[in-house]
């Protein structure tokens, strides 16, 4: 049957407005799509708000594009990773990301970042500044005055040793002219950070996340390899549960700041909370600074009948279930 001219016509203009319904619907979720594709862009290229203090970070020479971008990710100079990578690689020559320390002293955009990276703006004036495990707060303190040229020793110390446990150990790139609370700053931040998987951990302990902190830096003290720190913890955290006092010389050598080597039998019965041959359980404060190893020690102690421990001339462990083996130990390998 032969369709009407007009209603062919009109068969026409309905197919066209229904296609052009479709290409509106169609732009219109585009339009949608790309304006939040820009909002979500914008939004992530501001800085990180978890940003804080200023972060030194090191990029060494054949490190990945998207390795240095997850690295910044996690040290939250940037809120994305995936956004650092499309911008270095969209608006740079990724090859021109150069390999050195770049000092980050305030939140800034990734966009910023990016240009960061590939212009080669890093500070060649930063300094290595080493702190050791196991390092009180004052010692650090001293370091850092022959070290630094704008460091107020006492405002170090004021602010450091609240803060006694919890200045991570490492060899940091910094300023020259870092200050005290920048020093605090970073230490305690890099803690926070090196420790944040065992966080959890650390609180739901017997001891409790200050309770940790305080044996690790014990063990820290008293014992001297990976092996050595697990048994060591395992034996105090058993005097611990006995009701033994500790009996730890690194708790003597905190209260006189003394070598241990140097303390004296007299020195055992110094009067101080701090002193853990007359007061059992653990000092009111940690003694030093830990590093991760030592956490670990005391979170996956190696559980063994042993009850005392001495350390021989050459730095060797020697264990004993009893005191009759303590004192044949203590004849036979320091005297």
């Amino acid at each position: 049957m032969a369709i009407n001219p007009n209603e062919k016509a009109t068969l026409v203009i309905q197919n066209r407005d229904r296609n052009t319904s479709w290409l509106l619907v169609i732009a219109t979720f585009c339009l949608i799509a790309a304006s939040l594709f820009f909002l979500l862009v914008a939004f992530l290229n501001k800085p990180d708000k978890e940003f804080s203090i200023p972060t030194s970070f090191t990029i060494e020479p054949g490190t990945s594009v998207k390795q240095i971008t997850k690295n910044l990710a996690n040290l939250h100079v940037v809120q994305s990773e995936h956004l650092l990578y499309f911008m270095i690689s969209l608006f740079h020559d990724p090859k021109d990301i150069k390999a050195s320390t770049y000092l980050f002293e305030e939140a800034i955009t990734t966009r910023a970042v990016a240009q960061k990276l590939v212009t080669g703006d890093f500070d060649n004036d930063l300094i290595s500044f080493t702190h050791i495990e196991g390092e009180r707060a004052t010692h650090i303190a001293d370091e850092a005055e022959k070290t630094l040229t704008n460091f107020d020793t006492a405002r170090f110390i004021e602010l450091a040793v609240p803060q006694e446990g919890t200045l991570y150990p490492e060899t940091y790139r910094i300023p020259k002219d870092f200050t005290a609370d920048e020093l605090v700053g970073l230490m305690t931040k890099t803690f926070s950070e090196k420790t944040a998987k065992l966080t959890a951990e650390m609180t739901s302990h017997p001891l409790g996340h200050k309770g940790v902190i305080s044996l690790a830096s014990i063990v820290e003290r008293e014992a001297n390899t990976v092996e050595s720190m697990k048994m060591v913890s395992g034996i105090l955290q058993s005097r611990i549960e006995a009701g033994m006092p500790l009996q730890a010389d690194a708790s003597i050598e905190y209260v006189l700041d003394k070598p241990l080597k140097q303390l004296t039998a007299e020195d055992l019965k110094v009067d101080s909370p701090y002193n853990t041959y007359t007061n059992k359980g653990l000092p009111p404060t940690p003694i030093g600074n830990p590093g991760i190893d030592a956490i670990i020690a005391v979170l996956e102690p190696t559980p063994s009948d042993f009850v005392y421990y001495i350390t021989d001339e050459d730095g060797n462990f020697h264990y004993a279930r009893n005191f009759d083996e303590h004192r044949s130990n203590i004849a036979r390998y320091l005297r």
